[in-house]
């Protein structure tokens, strides 16, 4: 089975009770179309018939009666079924809903290979243009495709009553079919490459405009406005192009169907004319033919058109399948063996590489973390400190050796059991557009409000959020524009010290906080949350005060653990790493 129809019956499974409900619906709808041409064929004939022989018919308005009941019944069926185009657009959302919370979902348990990959803006693209509107999937899964059955429907049912009432005049109806269906053939391709090309480029401005704007500051501050005015200029008119493109074809191929849809309606009008002229069908007959005929028109380019649109969305389709089978070691997050508190973490001969170095950043590093310690890690700028804290997390596996935590290989453990242990403040703060207060509390919803306090003051928050006009309700705008770089970093630690962790990765926190809020926190952190172990690095020197052990990471990207004495004594070049790079 191709694989794009077997997509589309995967979705279809999901929304099983929609769909049954939009063919019975669609069904009924086409039926009561065709119904109306055969109620007047009658009552023209019956009218003839009663003129031309009133013998035959001693109570003819009985007769007439039994049609305009009939006329009553269809009227009814189609007020019901003129509901069918707002429960095809709310079947349309329904699709579009779903669809984005499964890639959503998955994308979310990407490893960072994915998020090199693919640029933020084509993400979005593919989450939002690639899904909604015409001619995009949503749209393509239950208007195109039940559009489509509509037309084939009543086509279907026509041909039917036609071909039972006359076949040669039901054969130059169909005759525009295989013609339109060669055209398709023809132009597929085209269709494909041509609407491939116009997905990229939007992703394309999609990626622009997210840049322009996440880096506002540093555009004004290079006075560089005018340089990406020319990028966006350059991406648009490369839009433009594609959609160009894509409206000449579509144009024509409008075109082309239309045509020759309407040269077979004369050829069946002088048929029909001629035999109805000759007496051959009778005069109901020719109207119910041409009736048919005139519905017909759309139905018959709606069937073409599916091939186009479905290819359209075909291209929607391959784009979203590409970002979810996209590699990623970050699987089954919620499985594996579940743990409820911290012992002891362990990294055994750990070696990685990033597919973009041409040698390990890491290699053979081994060190033990217990419950209640403190590591500060120490190495120079790109040296993998920060790896190794993505490794603790599982946001990175090793290429060799293993982690393990409370004597559990980290691959075989429930990685959100376990991050719900840890809490990680990352080099650079990251911060929602929201109240401070709930982008502390993401770190924990259900805490107290004196876990909230607690973290506050701990992160020597309290007071500066005392001083804001709104106090915590204060909006820090998106990624944190409106408030200092120090200001944001001890949100982002008042976040993680709300989780209560059994587990304190610090990156690089003391860049945007000076010696005194250090020593602040670390008596915080040593009276509120005494036993929490910690890894920290840090490029100050004091730091050194707050710690049990120190890994010092050397050139090589090899592990040399002991205390600071040991190190400074016994490894010259944490030495001399100490003497030129650490900062009081």
């Amino acid at each position: 089975m191709n694989k794009h129809i077997r997509w589309i019956i995967d979705q279809y499974h999901v929304q099983w009770p929609f769909v049954v409900i939009m063919v019975l619906f669609t069904l009924i709808s086409s039926a009561v179309s065709i119904a109306y041409p055969y109620a007047f064929k009658r009552m023209i004939d019956l009218l003839g018939n009663i003129l031309a022989t009133p013998e035959l018919f001693p109570e003819p308005m009985r007769e007439v009666g039994k049609i305009l009941w009939f006329f009553m019944a269809i009227g009814f069926a189609q007020f019901i079924t003129g509901f069918y185009p707002s429960v095809r657009a709310w079947v349309n959302l329904r699709f579009e809903h779903s669809l984005r919370m499964r890639y959503f979902k998955d994308i979310v348990t990407k490893d960072f290979r994915f998020f090199q990959h693919y640029r933020t803006g084509d993400i979005v693209t593919r989450l939002t243009d690639d899904i909604s509107d015409y001619p995009k999937i949503s749209w393509f899964l239950c208007s195109g495709i039940f559009r489509a059955f509509n037309s084939f429907s009543m086509i279907l049912f026509s041909l039917i009553v036609m071909a039972s009432i006359n076949w040669k005049l039901c054969l130059f109806s169909i005759a525009p079919l295989p013609l339109m269906m060669a055209v398709y053939y023809f132009t597929s391709e085209r269709v494909y490459t041509n609407f491939d090309r116009n997905q990229a480029a939007i992703s394309d401005i999609n990626s622009q405009l997210e840049k322009s704007f996440s880096g506002i500051r540093i555009v004004k501050s290079f006075v560089s406005e005018e340089k990406y005015n020319r990028f966006f200029d350059i991406a648009l008119a490369n839009r433009f192009k594609t959609e160009m493109s894509m409206v000449k074809l579509d144009a024509l191929l409008d075109l082309i169907f239309q045509y020759i849809d309407y040269f077979a309606q004369i050829g069946v009008i002088l048929f029909g004319g001629y035999m109805a002229v000759t007496d051959e069908i009778s005069v109901g007959t020719f109207f119910l033919f041409y009736t048919y005929l005139s519905m017909m028109i759309y139905p018959l380019l709606d069937l073409p058109q599916l091939f186009v649109s479905g290819k359209q969305a075909f291209v929607n389709i391959d784009r979203l399948e590409e970002m979810q089978a996209f590699p990623t070691f970050n699987k089954d997050e919620e499985s594996g063996i579940p743990i409820t508190h911290f012992e002891r973490l362990e990294f055994e001969q750990v070696s990685f590489q990033y597919p973009s170095k041409e040698e390990a950043v890491l290699k053979e590093l081994s060190f033990t973390l217990a419950q209640g310690e403190r590591l500060l890690i120490l190495g120079a700028t790109g040296i993998g400190k920060s790896t190794v804290a993505n490794l603790t997390l599982g946001l990175l596996h090793p290429d060799a050796g293993e982690i393990s935590v409370n004597g559990h290989k980290l691959k075989d453990l429930n990685l959100f059991c376990l991050r719900n242990m840890l809490a990680a403040v990352p080099q650079e703060p990251s911060l929602f557009s929201g109240t401070i207060q709930e982008n502390v509390m993401l770190g924990n919803t259900q805490a107290t409000e004196a876990e909230y306090r607690q973290a506050l003051k701990s992160s020597q928050l309290q007071q500066e959020v005392d001083g804001f006009p709104l106090g915590d309700q204060t909006r820090v705008g998106n990624r944190g524009l409106d408030v200092s770089g120090g200001q944001k970093q001890r949100i982002t630690i008042a976040r993680a010290l709300i989780k209560n962790p059994e587990l304190l990765i610090l990156d690089d926190i003391t860049a945007s906080l000076d010696a005194e809020n250090e020593e602040k926190l670390w008596l915080a952190i040593d009276k509120h949350y005494p036993d929490t172990a910690a890894i920290v690095i840090s490029h100050r020197i004091s730091t050194l005060h707050y710690v049990d052990r120190v890994l010092y990471l050397d050139s090589q990207g090899r592990g040399h653990l002991g205390t600071h004495a040991e190190l400074v004594f016994q490894n010259k070049e944490y030495h001399d790493f100490l003497h030129e790079h650490l900062r009081n």
